[in-house]
């Protein structure tokens, strides 16, 4: 039997999509909700018997790792077009929150970050994320699982 247990959270970021022949290639913002799932045998003993994680830790992993990161700053895209890397050096300049990103800071590339970045924390852990699911609006999401 798989369990799995979700936990919400959300953040406000900006972000363009260099060389995107849509509206998105301009500077934008969104309120992001991410969630986030995990799963694991349940805890055998102690205060967090039978649960796969205590929503706290979880919280608080995601918090510190993505959200606290995220949240209120520029995701830019380092191969991005020469406005975008101007525009995050000039946020930079002025002491506001950059994150630098590998690739193009769409939906689907910031969901497989996160869970790899969750993964990467909990490697020593009985717990796994297992997917990440991050709207960028009320009725947009990408979503990735870990096939392990």
């Amino acid at each position: 039997m798989k369990i799995t247990v979700t936990k919400e959270f959300t953040f406000d970021c900006a972000h363009m999509l260099s060389n995107h022949e849509g509206i998105c290639s301009n500077l934008h913002g969104h309120t992001y909700k991410l969630e986030v799932t995990a799963s694991a045998e349940l805890i055998k003993e102690g205060s967090s018997q039978g649960m796969v994680v205590d929503f706290g830790d979880l919280k608080s992993i995601v918090k510190e790792l993505i959200v606290d990161k995220f949240d209120h700053s520029f995701i830019f895209w380092e191969g991005g077009s020469e406005a975008e890397r101007e525009i995050a050096r000039v946020v930079e300049v002025y002491g506001m929150r950059i994150v630098k990103f590998n690739e193009r800071p769409t939906a689907e590339n910031m969901a497989i970050f996160i869970i790899k970045t969750l993964n990467e924390h909990l490697k020593d852990s009985p717990v796994k994320i297992v997917k990440v699911r991050l709207y960028e609006t009320p009725t947009s999401f990408a979503e990735v699982e870990d096939d392990v």
